[in-house]
């Protein structure tokens, strides 16, 4: 008898590969010239890559100059932050701690580097306030979507704010896009990232939207790839493949919302009779959130221990970000949003999919009932 199917709910982690950036993926696979070279193979390569910016751009709502790509959404935070930086005419920054951990490490060095912080505070429900943005700022970041509680941020007034200061800022858009609307250049925003392993895109790809007129200094000094932004022969399969998961989350967009909501509060609802003395971290209201996140905070149970006791049980979630596992402490999204240590430590993050069925919800609500039984949590 097999075992039963894996369930898995870790989307926000990366989320599996389209069927329609797989084809796009093979397909790309013989078009192995590069795309700088000038014979019939590099500008078929060419011609390939350049017809992709052209999809990616329609999908961020920009033209095709505007895109450049990068090997991912850590790159592509990195590549942002460091062209206004360096464009910058005051050594001073806002953000609120609830960034991911590729904005908030390159503003850390910022800091070493004599530049003055101006942490933006954040409320209890995960959203941060725009108090602390002053005319004195050089530049501004602030997220689209909070890859941890779902939280999404309140970019409408960031947007008057900035825009009426005349301060660039970036906007960490990977946790969003697909999911939420979102257009950077409507937003009046310098830059925005995106990663395609949360569309459905393989690793290694992604993209930054850079404001017609933004100057942008390379991290990758080299060739003049990518219009001097970015140097390094092009990912030209996975740019591809980029392009297909943009087109195949444009359009399917609406329909994947309603139906990641309607299983994201099953799966609550759920949790709540497993675990009576339950804590949701995020907003309560459903159009300040993701619409297939969930914070789950289980007071007395370290979540960590959840994660590997619902993993042996062949159910996929994580404690938090999966790029700040492994860090030896609570949650710093959480601790940003000034929860209490214990609330911190005892939480999950669980998100949900296109393709999540509802017997993986099922599941994962059975198990969690099987693993905080033997913890001696509960009711």
């Amino acid at each position: 008898m097999s075992a039963p199917a894996r369930a898995y709910l870790d989307w926000n982690a990366s989320a599996p590969l389209r069927p329609e950036a797989r084809e796009a993926l093979l397909r790309a696979l013989d078009r192995f010239g590069n795309p700088s070279s000038p014979h019939r193979e590099g500008r078929e390569a060419r011609n390939l890559v350049e017809a992709s910016r052209e999809g990616v751009a329609g999908f961020l709502g920009c033209g095709p100059g505007e895109v450049v790509f990068t090997s991912g959404g850590t790159e592509a935070n990195n590549l942002a932050l460091a062209a206004l930086a360096a464009a910058s005419p005051r050594q001073i920054f806002a953000a609120p701690r609830i960034e991911h951990p590729s904005v908030l490490r390159p503003l850390e060095a910022l800091t070493r580097q004599g530049w003055t912080a101006r942490w933006l505070p954040v409320g209890e429900d995960g959203r941060a306030e725009l108090a602390g943005v002053a005319p004195d700022l050089g530049f501004g970041a602030l997220q689209a979507a909070n890859g941890e509680t779902g939280a999404l941020q309140p970019l409408g007034l960031a947007a008057e704010t900035f825009g009426a200061l005349s301060i660039p800022w970036h906007c960490d858009g990977v946790q969003a896009w697909g999911r939420v609307p979102l257009c950077p250049r409507a937003l009046g925003c310098a830059t925005a990232a995106l990663s395609g392993h949360k569309l459905g895109a393989p690793t290694g790809i992604g993209a930054l939207f850079v404001r017609s007129g933004t100057p942008v200094e390379p991290l990758l000094r080299g060739g003049p790839q990518e219009r001097g932004r970015r140097a390094g022969t092009e990912n030209v399969a996975g740019i591809a493949a980029l392009a297909a998961a943009c087109r195949a989350a444009a359009a399917d967009r609406d329909a994947d919302a309603r139906w990641t909501s309607e299983l994201r509060e099953r799966l609550v609802a759920g949790a709540r009779e497993v675990f009576s003395g339950l804590w949701v971290n995020g907003p309560e209201d459903r159009d300040q959130r993701l619409p297939n996140t969930a914070s789950l905070s289980f007071p007395g149970l370290e979540g960590e221990v959840l994660v590997q006791a619902l993993d042996l049980a062949g159910v996929a979630v994580s404690a938090g970000s999966a790029c700040a596992s492994g860090a030896g402490g609570p949650s710093e999204v959480l601790a940003a949003m000034g929860l209490p240590p214990w609330r911190a430590r005892g939480a999950l993050r669980v998100s949900l999919g296109p393709t999540t069925r509802p017997e993986e919800v099922e599941r994962f609500l059975a198990e969690l009932g099987r693993v905080v039984s033997t913890l001696g949590g509960g009711r």
